[in-house]
């Protein structure tokens, strides 16, 4: 073999054996862990490659400049710039749990920058959450482990009061969250006392307030 042909081989093993960087990227250890069927929507629980979980639906923007393009009862798209767009699936099987629009619940809404107000009825409130999937019944998402409440909680109160999908509830007036099914009381017992339960969030975005006001008569 000519001198030549070594160093086309040695190239062409070398090219075969180094790593893409593109590649790599796309199959990053992304998980869904979960799906939430929202009236004809969906939402997602989606475990990041570096750690932690965070709520999706289409249009979500995550880490690193990906975008949530599509999510239906068994995966999610990611399309990240530069990159094939990539499909993670569910595992497991099963119908995703069904949590209900609750129409009529929030009734006005407004967001300032980190602080967000929501107009609720608290007749509708109890109704939606006595609807939705919650400790004891059926799981609030397939394949959720449960093991975060202030993602738990984020899970249950989101689609009923239009909360961030990425968002971890972290707290109830000012008390730090211990599970799902207190921070919901603490939100009805609040609303029974007159007064406006208060929340807590963080996501990517930072750290968020919610003010829940019944309607104005």
């Amino acid at each position: 073999m000519t001198n030549l042909l070594r160093r086309t081989a040695a190239l062409v093993i070398a090219a075969i054996l180094l790593p893409c960087p593109a590649a790599a990227a796309t199959t990053a250890r992304y998980r869904l862990a979960g799906v939430l069927a929202v009236g004809p929507d969906y939402l997602g629980i989606l475990e990041l490659p570096a750690g932690g979980q965070v709520l999706v639906r289409k249009g979500t923007v995550l880490e690193g400049g990906g975008r949530v393009v599509l999510i239906d009862a068994q995966r999610v798209r990611l399309a990240f710039p530069g990159r094939p767009v990539m499909e993670v699936t569910l595992d497991g099987s099963g119908a995703p749990a069904q949590v209900p629009v609750a129409l009529g619940v929030v009734q006005e809404q407004s967001d300032h920058g980190h602080i967000m107000i929501r107009s609720v009825d608290p007749d509708a409130f109890d109704d939606a959450v006595q609807r939705s999937p919650g400790p004891g019944g059926k799981s609030a998402a397939t394949g959720s482990k449960g093991k975060d409440p202030a993602l738990d909680t984020a899970l249950r109160l989101a689609p009923i009061l239009n909360l961030p999908p990425n968002s971890r509830v972290v707290a109830v007036n000012e008390q730090p969250v211990k599970s799902a099914e207190q921070a919901v009381k603490t939100i009805q017992q609040t609303f029974d006392q007159g007064m406006p339960p208060r929340l807590n969030l963080v996501n990517d975005g930072g750290e968020f307030r919610v003010y829940l006001k019944p309607p104005e008569s």
